[in-house]
């Protein structure tokens, strides 16, 4: 055996900074590795041993994650390395992209099961078990079920807004860019919507996190219709209004449009995109008399379509849990 690159418990013990009762405590549970023992007292630690004190010390520093949660999350590391734990030499922080991945499970994860179930009826293990993670790896990417929330409620905004941004990015008249929001609105906003409304829900608490959240919320998707109607007035391209309140009015009107799809079948999504399309156009434009009222292409379903099939998005539109 080539003892050149091992070391005793008393260097462990001085390179690691962890006292070495805590070391054989890790051994007994399993959490580091077994030492190459030379005889019944005579027991060597390799770079190994010392790699994963080090991640435990910085997992136990920076997210203060319970020393029985330890062994399941270096088994999970163990399973994406796909080697022995003995092998593994980890590194002394998880990457950037293993971080990120890692979150974007849970929030997926998480994002599912609050529009399944509800904000209050999800658990922290549901959402580990969903995201095929052990409970306690939950953990060392958020303290709490709600700060997980904040973060799922921020990452349905970002997605909806994205895809806003791609969808009007070729079309220059300000009103059909509108209804193209529109659009986006009713085949997204709305999967969402449970989340949204658990958030509304908890306005009615003592903390005010989801007050100033919801705020924030409305902000930014009025912002860029804001802007968007100052320079649409400015260039005369449709008449003088007040922009602040025709972007909340906007969003008011998709979710109250989607709402009335979810009580029957009456009306198609194309009927309720041109009843929106032509109030907009009536509405706003300067000469709504030279105004055809046609859907934009890219707003368009089959004719087909009927209010059966755009419902299942609108379905929970105006729920809220009761806990």
């Amino acid at each position: 055996m080539n003892k050149k690159n091992l070391m005793r418990i008393g260097e462990l013990e001085k390179l690691s900074g962890i006292p070495r009762y805590t070391i054989h405590f890790y051994l007994r549970e399993g959490i580091l590795p077994p030492p190459v023992k030379t005889g019944q007292t005579m027991a060597y630690y390799s770079q190994n041993h010392l790699n994963l004190l080090k991640e435990i010390k910085k997992l136990k520093k920076d997210f203060r994650i319970p020393t029985a949660f330890l062994k399941n999350h270096l088994e999970e590391i163990k399973s994406e390395e796909k080697t022995k734990l003995e092998k593994i030499s980890l590194p002394s922080e998880p990457t950037l992209s293993f971080k990120q991945k890692r979150k974007q499970e849970i929030i997926n994860s998480a994002i599912q099961l609050f529009a399944q179930k509800g904000f209050h009826h999800t658990t922290i293990q549901d959402i580990a078990q969903s995201a095929d993670l052990a409970t306690g790896t939950f953990y060392i990417y958020y303290s709490n079920k709600r700060e997980l929330f904040v973060e799922v409620v921020d990452e349905v905004i970002r997605s909806i807004i994205g895809e806003i941004a791609v969808v009007i990015k070729k079309e220059k008249d300000p009103i059909k860019r509108t209804a193209l929001r529109a659009r986006v609105f009713f085949e997204n906003y709305q999967r969402y919507t449970e989340i949204l409304n658990q958030l509304r829900a908890e306005i009615t608490g003592e903390d005010s996190w989801a007050k100033e959240k919801v705020k924030k919320i409305y902000w930014e998707l009025t912002k860029p219709l804001i802007r968007e109607a100052q320079q649409a007035i400015q260039e005369n391209a449709i008449r003088k209004v007040d922009p602040d309140l025709l972007a909340f009015a906007l969003i008011g009107m998709v979710e109250i449009l989607c709402l009335r799809m979810s009580l029957d079948k009456k009306y198609s999504f194309d009927q309720v995109m041109l009843f929106m399309l032509d109030m907009l156009m009536k509405g706003l434009s300067p000469n709504p008399d030279n105004y055809k009222t046609n859907l934009p292409p890219s707003t368009r379903v089959s004719q087909n379509a009927s209010a059966s099939n755009v419902p299942k998005k609108c379905q929970n539109f105006g729920k809220t849990e009761q806990s």
